[in-house]
């Protein structure tokens, strides 16, 4: 009778139990890549109650079974669970919607682009997948507005707001830090991207000083590496094509309990191209860990290194390239570099209103060369020229300290960056032989040495950003940042020397505001305007090499900038432009003296303005079409390098009128996991010379590109060039010669990867 009467009662003791509140666990990892996902809102529809995923993806929140979970980031597609049903691993979609898109280079804070007054595109590890590119000029040229200049085997310059040029006016990032000191710009330093480590990239056209300081001026480039991932990933990947390129790589991640880890290394390089004297070896390493510490902080750590080794071939005059006679007139010149960066950054949370990050980093750099540009005849004879092999070398040690603070509808952000990097170079002179058919064939090293100096740079820089969300409808922005950097110059050679100038120190400071608004007209159309200014100081090359007396001051630009965002027909067809104006004072120019030598001289104002825009239209889920494209001017407004020149008004060399580019997409759905794409660049035609007497007609190509993914392999196909178009990536003249950077032949390109989770 007594078990009798305890049966209804464990009946409706156990009742509770089904109902009872639980502690449900998950991880949170990008549907794409694998990373494991950070600060991935998690909440209970049914109480409120929510929770915030960790550094590794990871969550608790105490639920009943029955209550719908709901997973929510920035830029990413919600997902909705019922509590009992929350998969190990919740895999977020990315939004395609491009009003949606999320970066983090405008405000170093993840934000929605339409968040912030500046014209910014992204780069989505979608587009990067798909690209499969050989040199990063694939993916940097389908930003509107931009021309990465290939200049063959990675090295290259770039026009951003710019004319074709060498000069340091462009910020090149990765992970938010410049990749190299204030000073020493090296037109070519994209070679030291690792571009096996790279998850997405990140373009701000127009100056950025305002956070980022020095040289952010035609842009800023912010190459974002990839994270660890929440579960085990391995991946095998190579790639070779009919023009001697080939590459191999191998990827390791995962995450051990509170730390994730990722490691990359990589071979590419060319033998036996179609050019003479054209090979080229690049080795690359990428380590990255995070660490949880407790509930409130995480610490990462990244490891970049590169080794890398060019022939430098040279331009061709215009017989050879019309003729496609690949000859190269140099068969000894070369670039070695070694880059090698660091940095360990410590995130942690001091309560709801304010986030503290620190971070120290530390960088090696070390560019050799006998390069190309620096041979010279001599006059009076027919076999001997004159050249030099140099040595730039700097190591960086510094930090950056920021705190946010956020309340409501204020957001401010406050900087300290601190960066001491000691700079040495030498060079010595050469002698060249060069055979009756113009090739420079043999030199002989000497011991007179042109240029032996040490700069020691400090860079001090303090940096302010607020803004402000009057209402739905209207928001303010501001920033400024203030700089002074120093230079400490020891020069180890004489007053008679090619590099003569005394010992000095020399001192720049610059403030820089910037500030914009945007307003919301409708949920689908938005208004931005801004007001920036930019700065750089001159280069230590500018200053001291070659010079007697370091004279010069630095650069300033102001920039007005106007845009419109749209999304339309159910975010299906998505537009955006932008309109600027750029003046440059004071810019640095090369002036002839009346002796026949040059000197670098502050001696010419340029204007520079243009209409950039793109559109994207989603056509169905198969078929998709995108045309980027501006119209630019780029103008001397005061050049007088001589007495009896003036270059005021003129075109300025190297500047298109028009830069274009076009995407046609299909994914067949019959065909899962697969895409074709047909690409199209236009650079329409440019004057060559300062006289504005000689062009170069410009030219368009066309590139196809395919893939599909088998279980778990991929395989993809690129066609580059595909009509095989002979055309120059630059071209100048100067001293009565044209001289042509020809573009790469038509190459066909294949690759698998092999991946195992």
């Amino acid at each position: 009778m007594k078990k009798i009467l305890l049966i209804p009662l464990l009946l409706l003791v156990s009742l509770p139990v089904f109902g009872q509140i639980q502690i449900f666990q998950s991880t949170v990892s990008d549907a794409e890549t694998g990373e494991a996902l950070a600060g991935v809102n998690i909440y209970d529809q049914s109480t409120g109650a929510g929770t915030i995923t960790d550094i590794n993806g990871k969550f608790g929140l105490k639920a009943e079974p029955s209550d719908q979970i709901v997973i929510h980031f920035l830029g990413y597609e919600d997902q909705k669970y019922k509590a009992s049903e929350l998969p190990g691993n919740i895999k977020l979609k990315p939004k395609t919607d491009q009003l949606q898109q999320v970066v983090i280079t405008a405000s170093k804070e993840r934000q929605q682009r339409t968040q912030v007054p500046v014209a910014i595109t992204q780069i989505s590890p979608v587009e990067l997948e798909q690209t499969n590119p050989i040199n990063l000029e694939e993916i940097i040229n389908k930003v509107p507005g931009v021309m990465m200049v290939d200049l063959g085997n990675e090295q290259h310059s770039m026009a951003i707001r710019q004319p074709i040029s060498y000069k340091s006016v462009y910020l090149y990032l990765e992970d938010g830090l410049p990749i190299r000191a204030t000073g020493v710009f090296n037109h070519n330093a994209l070679i030291e991207i690792n571009r096996a480590a790279l998850k997405s990239v990140e373009v701000i056209r127009g100056p950025y000083s305002a956070l980022y300081g020095s040289d952010a001026i035609g842009g800023a480039i912010n190459f974002i590496t990839k994270d660890p991932t929440a579960l085990p990933l391995y991946k095998f990947y190579g790639a070779t094509n009919n023009l001697g390129y080939s590459k191999a790589g191998v990827l390791a991640s995962n995450t051990f309990g509170n730390t994730g880890m990722l490691g990359i290394l990589e071979y590419s390089g060319r033998k036996n191209g179609y050019r003479e004297h054209s090979d080229y070896d690049k080795a690359s390493f990428f380590f990255k860990m995070k660490n949880k510490i407790g509930d409130k902080a995480y610490l990462k750590t990244s490891i970049n290194f590169i080794d890398y080794k060019t022939d430098m071939t040279g331009g061709l005059d215009s017989l050879h390239f019309y003729t496609k006679d690949y000859v190269s007139q140099y068969t000894f010149t070369y670039r070695k570099v070694k880059a090698l960066r660091y940095y360990t950054q410590l995130d942690y949370r001091l309560n709801e209103h304010n986030r503290m990050k620190a971070m120290v980093f530390g960088r090696y750099n070390d560019v050799a060369q006998n390069p190309h540009y620096r041979i010279k005849d001599i006059r009076g004879t027919s076999d001997r020229a004159k050249g030099e092999i140099n040595d730039n070398k700097f190591w960086s040690l510094g930090t950056v300290i920021q705190d946010q603070y956020t309340d409501g509808n204020l957001k401010l952000i406050m900087g300290l960056s601190l960066d001491y990097s000691p700079n040495s170079y030498e060079s010595y002179f050469i002698e060249v032989h060069k055979t009756d058919d113009g090739i420079y064939d043999a030199y002989v090293a000497t011991d007179s040495l042109l240029s032996w100096y040490d700069v020691n740079l400090l860079n001090v820089g303090y940096y302010t950003s607020v803004a402000y969300k009057f209402s739905d409808y209207f928001k303010l922005l501001g920033a400024f940042r203030y700089d002074n950097i120093n230079y400490d110059f020891k020069n180890y050679l004489d007053a008679s020397a090619y590099s003569g100038a005394l010992d000095s120190k020399n001192s720049f400071n610059a403030f820089t505001p910037r500030v914009g608004f945007i307003v919301k007209v409708a949920p689908e159309l938005r208004f931005y305007a801004n007001y920036s200014k930019g700065f750089r100081p001159p280069e230590v090359g500018e200053l001291y090499r070659g010079v007697k007396v370091p004279v010069l001051e630095p650069v300033y630009y102001d920039n007005y900038e106007g845009g419109t965002w749209i999304s339309l027909f159910d975010n299906h067809l998505n537009l955006d432009w932008a309109y600027y104006y750029l003046k440059a004072e004071n810019e640095i120019i090369s002036v002839r003296l009346p002796d026949g030598s040059r000197e670098n001289q502050n001696a010419a104002e340029t204007g520079h303005k243009g209409l950039e825009f793109s559109i994207q239209y989603l056509l169905s889920p198969e078929w998709s079409v995108r045309l980027n494209g501006a119209k630019s001017q780029h103008k001397f407004l005061v050049y007088k390098p001589k007495q009896n020149q003036d270059y005021s008004g003129n075109i300025m060399p190297g500047a298109p009128e028009w830069v274009m580019n076009g995407e046609l997409k299909y994914q067949p759905s019959f065909w899962k996991d697969s895409y074709f794409i047909i690409e199209w660049f236009r650079v329409s035609p440019y004057y060559m010379d300062l006289d504005n007497t000689m062009k170069y007609n410009g030219y368009h190509i066309f590139n196809l590109r395919t893939g599909k993914k088998f279980g778990n392999f991929k395989l993809w196909f690129n066609v580059l060039n595909l009509t095989d178009k002979l055309y120059a990536t630059s071209a100048s003249y100067s001293w009565g010669r044209q001289s042509f950077r020809p573009g790469e032949k038509r190459s066909f390109n294949v690759g698998m990867t092999y991946i195992i989770k």
